[in-house]
């Protein structure tokens, strides 16, 4: 399985479809592998939890594979699986072709994935009890009359419980609802939801402002607010990289309206506290190092950012001078490096939709004046994107409840890729791709500490 296909890495659940092979249909063995199975993917020393459920449909079996530790990944592909007469052949499992054999005496399904010694080893298991929390679509209006799609999780058990509202990140981005079920299971509500123009959403994601992604993060705050198993008092924010600046937006707007769903606090993962533009200027420099740009190159990123918001500039006159940077950028064979699809126009049509041109933002003035509002910030030291240095200094001394964590290993992600780590006394192991858990440690902490979790 490629991860780098999958954008936030990794798939939680998989789906395959397989034939029996002939051990398994042969009419005089007892053994169905019908059930609930449980184990590992093995490389050196190192283990990846394995869980899978087979089903027999008709002439064929059905495999849900589960990774536990690819906990807060959404559905993402299928899975194809041969059969020999040896056993089963599941192609393209997380390192290549998986190949298992029965072992009949205690039923195991035993084999390799790979051509890197990497074993899988299965044994039945009792299927797990149904998961204490439901996941009910639904859907609210945004300030304009804009439907956006959404998914309620929430545990079944408890009332008036928290809740927590999850903002995603540039672009168009639909909702992931494994981080939402994950953090239902500590007794907290949470509400994700498609940006509007993606996924099941009214709009268009193309030219949806930063006003707009604002009234929708409202809307979603007060939807959740209002469900009848939600203490409209304890609902709050969670916001990823941009998402960070709406989740900021959107309290800094309900502060000023003393009747409005207030949130009980505010989470970021690998956001920024400084301002959109300010954040664009810096990580031309810290990016564009991390992809191997020069430093005239990195000076022309931040002077593309300064000319885009440029107010006193018509179109034209942006355009007039974009333009230029760009057919020299493309001809150096440097664009696609330092510039994503709306970075810099194309053609004089493009400019309105530019995101710079469209977004603005700084949260200064709402930081300093954080108060008691409970206030997570979680980083990455490796981050080209949010660097982390000047983002800590911006919440120092902001509010009398503000954690800042900032994680070593991290950059702009969640994730690993596998690797050789070495310990200090020079032995070397296995590491599998993965999260970084420190994201979800610190933000069960924070919460817990501070009452919004029931478990």
């Amino acid at each position: 399985m490629d991860l780098k296909s999958l954008g936030l890495g990794l798939a939680a659940l998989t789906l395959s479809l397989f034939s029996a092979p002939d051990v398994f249909a042969d009419p005089e063995s007892e053994f169905d592998p019908s059930g609930y199975w449980t184990g590992a993917i093995i490389k050196d020393d190192s283990v990846l939890p394995i869980e899978l459920e087979i089903e027999k449909s008709e002439d064929t079996f059905v495999a849900r594979t589960e990774f536990p530790d690819w906990f807060f990944y959404a559905p993402s592909s299928v899975e194809t699986v041969r059969t020999t007469s040896e056993g089963l052949i599941i192609e393209d499992l997380l390192a290549g072709d998986a190949v298992l054999e029965l072992e009949p005496t205690f039923e195991q399904l035993i084999g390799t994935v790979g051509d890197d010694g990497r074993l899988i080893h299965l044994k039945r298991s009792p299927s797990p009890p149904a998961p204490l929390i439901s996941a009910t679509e639904t859907s609210f209006t945004s300030a304009d009359g804009t439907r956006i799609a959404a998914t309620l999780t929430q545990p079944e058990f408890g009332k008036q419980i928290a809740g927590m509202v999850m903002v995603r990140g540039r672009g168009c981005a639909s909702r992931v609802n494994g981080r939402a079920r994950f953090f239902a299971n500590y007794g907290i509500a949470v509400l994700t939801y498609d940006k509007r123009g993606s996924g099941a959403s009214e709009g268009d994601c193309a030219t949806f402002t930063f006003e707009q992604l604002t009234d929708d993060a409202i809307a979603a705050l007060e939807h959740l607010a209002a469900q009848p198993n939600v203490d409209a008092h304890r609902v709050g924010f969670f916001g990823e990289s941009a998402g960070a600046w709406t989740i900021q937006a959107a309290a800094e707007r309900q502060r000023k309206q003393a009747s409005a769903t207030q949130p009980a606090f505010l989470i970021t993962w690998i956001g920024p506290s400084t301002s959109i533009i300010q954040q664009q200027i810096s990580s031309a420099a810290t990016y564009g190092e991390a992809v191997g740009l020069s430093k005239d190159q990195q000076d022309i990123l931040a002077d593309v950012s300064r000319i885009i918001v440029d107010t006193s500039l018509s179109d034209d006159e942006a355009f007039a001078k974009l333009d230029p940077i760009r057919r020299a950028a493309e001809a150096d064979g440097w664009l696609d490096q330092g510039f994503g699809g709306d970075d810099i126009p194309r053609t004089r049509q493009d400019v309105p939709k530019l995101w710079l041109r469209r977004f603005s933002y700084d949260p200064t003035p709402f930081l300093q004046d954080l108060g008691d509002l409970p206030y997570l910030a979680v980083f990455g030291a490796k981050d080209p994107i949010v660097p982390v240095e000047e983002n800590v200094d911006a919440l120092a001394g902001t509010g009398s409840d503000v954690r800042v964590v900032v994680l070593k290993e991290s950059g702009h992600g969640y994730d690993f890729d596998e690797r050789v780590m070495t310990l200090a006394s020079g032995r070397e192991f296995w590491m599998f791709e993965g999260p970084d858990t420190g994201f979800t440690t610190e933000t069960i902490a924070f919460l817990r500490d501070r009452g919004f979790m029931s478990r």
